[in-house]
């Protein structure tokens, strides 16, 4: 299926997508409600540790928390298109792209944000974003000066000096670029449409496509080294590479939903979350998947962790989910038998 905006796609198809394992509702989950205080989409996330964090999401939202999410104040961007994804290099530094080549940048925590009409240097000139009718999927900064950010038809710009000129990249995709993601400053990967994976071991400079076996749209991916990662996708995909994605191989998610949301914290614990609540975990690096129970059927967009154990998954709604134990549920509760009084 080829995607012209991957998440209002999500967005869109959140309230008709069908529940993939029942009754997740009805059983005790280590999951809890925080209140976002918005009813709209969200689908961006980015925790500097377990209190600090920003979300973003549709109408231009951008909500922050300093108490790991007990109170979730909305800041204000200027735009009111949906922001797909959200980046911060430091403390104060920030990005946030979305639709229609939104792009709006913070030095201050987001106390103001500034819409930014950058000039994107390519072969035939200097052409300003607002030029270019793409909408942005994802974006990532290597540090506080390299970053990338990734649209539709292939889009695909980089900065080596924080932000103040960008380039184009070619990579030879006219598809949906769909997420990115660094392992160091030299290592990073690229999923999209049809299965596409591309990769890169200089920093950007030069790109190879991976082959994946797969021709399914991939959506998030996520590397904890420089040889273990994963990526997923539709249908319950999930792919997993022990060499920095010379062979990736496909692992079994038990579901066969829509799959955006990935994040690991070691090679062996790590979660994906999707469309109908859907969250699934792992303790051996994907080797078993187990669903934990998330107590919403919303269409859950985007999952990240501080620490193996607290944890929030963002989605429709305005949605915000929130862990303190990595998301397991409680322990049933055993009665004890009744005591037998014996007569003698």
């Amino acid at each position: 299926m080829k995607i012209g905006l991957l998440f209002i796609f999500l967005l869109l198809q959140a309230c008709e997508s069908r529940e993939p394992l029942s009754p997740v509702t009805e059983m005790p989950s280590g999951w809890k409600q925080q209140n976002s205080g918005v009813s709209t989409a969200l689908g961006g996330a980015f925790f500097l540790d377990a209190e600090t964090g920003w979300i973003s999401g549709n109408k231009g939202v951008i909500l922050h928390t300093t108490n790991g999410g007990s109170q979730w104040t909305p800041q204000q961007t200027g735009t009111d298109k949906l922001l797909v994804s959200i980046f911060f290099t430091d403390p104060k530094h920030g990005w946030a792209t979305g639709d229609s080549q939104t792009v709006v940048q913070t030095t201050d925590a987001g106390a103001d944000w500034v819409l930014r009409d950058i000039a994107v240097a390519q072969a035939d000139g200097v052409t300003p974003i607002s030029k270019r009718k793409k909408d942005l999927t994802g974006l990532f900064f290597v540090d506080a000066q390299r970053g990338f950010i990734i649209g539709t038809k292939g889009f695909f710009i980089a900065t080596r000096d924080g932000g103040q000129h960008w380039e184009a990249v070619n990579l030879s995709f006219n598809e949906t670029l769909t997420s990115i993601f660094f392992v160091s400053a030299r290592q990073g990967w690229v999923t999209g449409d049809g299965g596409a994976i591309f990769y890169t071991e200089n920093g950007g400079t030069h790109w190879v496509r991976q082959i994946t076996t797969t021709v399914k749209d991939l959506h998030r991916v996520f590397f904890v080294n420089d040889k273990t990662g994963w990526a997923v996708g539709a249908n319950g995909t999930i792919l997993a590479t022990k060499n920095s994605g010379q062979s990736w191989k496909p692992q079994s998610s038990v579901v066969p939903t829509f799959l955006p949301g990935l994040f690991f914290i070691d090679e062996n614990i790590g979660w994906v979350a999707g469309a109908a609540g859907t969250i699934l975990s792992t303790v051996d690096g994907g080797v078993r998947w187990t669903q934990q129970p998330s107590g919403t059927i919303e269409f859950l967009i985007n999952i990240y962790f501080a620490n193996k154990e607290v944890g929030w998954a963002a989605g429709t709604k305005g949605t915000i989910l929130y862990t303190q134990h990595g998301g397991a549920p409680p322990p049933l509760a055993t009665k004890k038998p009744p005591s037998v009084k014996n007569d003698r």
